[in-house]
């Protein structure tokens, strides 16, 4: 029964409800059927049916915490996407760059400083962006760098800010499993987060801060082996977008070849 026309709205509300605690559980489900086919010029997770996962950190390097981040990878024997933030380089060893390129990780690009870059006007962006790739490149020596990947802080992007990163060479990166770990959730929930929203093609999005180190490294700690036992494989955002192109080369292949 109807009460006054209150129970149409209540059962909205209730579904409205359920669709935020899905999309906070569950976004991985979001990004992959919505947000991915709406904007492919963005890279937010790979296809095919490869257990392959992405580690990315951004926001580093955070000093000591970014040297136990390299010494915990190799432990693992995992690779990772270090979105650095090039204002950030001062606080870490002058070789850390190249040491990290050296261990076959790769580096991504996150500005110069920790802000939401979709607010900056063009001329700024421009000039930020062209700043901190230059200073990446200059720290990554001797190692060569090659900056292909461009995470925007803030996670927000435009078709302007598509275009300009185009143009110098980039593709913008975002994610698929972001377990909330910038707001400082219990160590239980980011481990719970990232073994139920794990997904062939994945892009973990974790971060290198002073006040979120600890957490990140506890949880790379307790969800790689778990995940290896599932039989994923950890991969750089390079050979994910391979697999990506691999499955788009097999959609259009004629059968029996």
């Amino acid at each position: 029964m109807v009460m006054n026309g209150w129970w149409p709205w209540g059962l909205v509300g209730g579904l409205l409800v359920g669709a935020v605690l899905v999309g906070m559980a569950r976004p991985s489900w979001i990004v992959r059927w919505i947000l991915a086919p709406v904007a492919p010029r963005v890279l937010f997770c790979g296809r095919g049916p490869w257990r392959r996962l992405a580690i990315t950190i951004d926001d580093g390097p955070s000093g000591q915490g970014s040297e136990a981040l390299l010494a915990l990878l190799e432990e693992l024997q995992v690779p990772a996407t270090l979105f650095l933030i090039s204002g950030h380089l001062n606080q870490a060893n002058p070789d850390f760059v190249a040491r990290a390129l050296a261990a076959g990780h790769q580096i991504g690009h996150h500005m110069p400083a920790d802000q939401v870059s979709a607010r900056l006007p063009r001329q700024a962006f421009q000039q930020q962006f062209a700043e901190a790739k230059a200073a990446l490149e200059e720290a990554a020596q001797p190692q060569p760098l090659t900056v292909r990947w461009f995470r925007p802080g803030g996670g927000w992007f435009h078709r302007r800010m598509l275009a300009e990163v185009e143009g110098a060479g980039c593709r913008v990166a975002l994610g698929s499993i972001f377990p909330w770990d910038t707001f400082l959730p219990p160590l239980t929930f980011l481990r719970w987060f990232v073994l139920h929203n794990a997904h062939p093609g994945g892009i973990l999005i974790l971060h290198d801060r002073p006040d979120t180190c600890a957490a990140t490294l506890a949880t790379l700690r307790a969800v790689i082996p778990r995940l290896k036992a599932r039989n994923y494989h950890f991969v750089t955002l390079d050979a994910l977008e391979a697999d990506c192109q691999e499955d788009a080369c097999a959609a259009v292949r004629p059968s029996g070849r």
